[in-house]
């Protein structure tokens, strides 16, 4: 592929660009993002609990002093009910809209690739979950249940970089600039993922270090891929 077309839209998503309805042509690029994301980040998480390796220890001070909140685990799952669909709820019906989506997917594939090799290339475990499983015995049952159902998809690898932070913003600054001139609906959009970013810390799913690097790779995938693409 050139150069230049990597930051084009790219023949992957010629059969979303067929439909003409807002929500086929959302519905399809949602599919090809859930077929190549999905798979890809169990197979490694999984494949990293296997392998039980942890290679070196990003954890601070601030990772066990920071207090676990069961009730914030309704802002880490937000990334599932709000940022992920996000598209669904906010972009416009134009072809210009069209092509920032496909864009923003491109970078989002970007994140997920980039951070699942460094999953597996430079593995380190989330051993303050430890203090969740105590935390949760007196939390609300559903909570209780949240969590069980959390640790039984998702074991304690693929910490850094954090593809909450990554992927959630990436939508985010996508629905930002389709919201332009609305700024209230852009500040509590705003206010959500920050919330959401620190739930990562508060539900003890994450380090630190996680956050502030999916904030770094956010950062360097909008600078070097997304914003070549855009068209204004």
């Amino acid at each position: 592929m050139r150069a230049a077309g990597f930051f084009e839209p790219w023949p992957l998503w010629n059969m979303a660009l067929r439909r003409r309805s807002r929500l086929g042509f959302l519905g399809v690029v949602a599919a090809v993002l859930i077929g190549i994301m999905a798979p890809l980040y169990l197979a490694t998480n999984h494949l990293m609990a296997w392998r039980a390796t942890t290679v070196w220890d990003p954890s601070t001070s601030w990772d066990t002093s920071i207090p676990f909140m069961a009730w914030s685990m309704v802002f880490y799952q937000s990334l599932f009910f709000l940022f992920y669909p996000l598209p669904f709820y906010v972009m416009p019906n134009t072809e210009s809209a069209r092509r920032d989506m496909l864009i923003a997917s491109q970078g989002m594939l970007s994140l997920s690739i980039i951070s699942n090799l460094i999953f597996v290339l430079l593995p380190c475990e989330v051993f303050v979950r430890e203090q969740a499983f105590a935390g949760v015995v007196d939390a609300h049952p559903v909570f209780v249940r949240a969590f069980e159902f959390q640790w039984s998809i998702d074991t304690p690898f693929n910490a850094w970089p954090s593809l909450h932070v990554s992927t959630a913003g990436m939508f985010t600054l996508f629905a930002l600039r389709w919201w332009r001139g609305q700024p209230v609906k852009q500040w509590a959009l705003g206010v959500m993922w920050v919330l959401m970013c620190l739930s990562i810390l508060t539900t003890k799913q994450h380090f630190v270090w996680d956050l502030l690097t999916g904030l770094a790779l956010l950062a360097a995938v909008w600078h070097w891929q997304v914003r070549r693409g855009l068209s204004g």
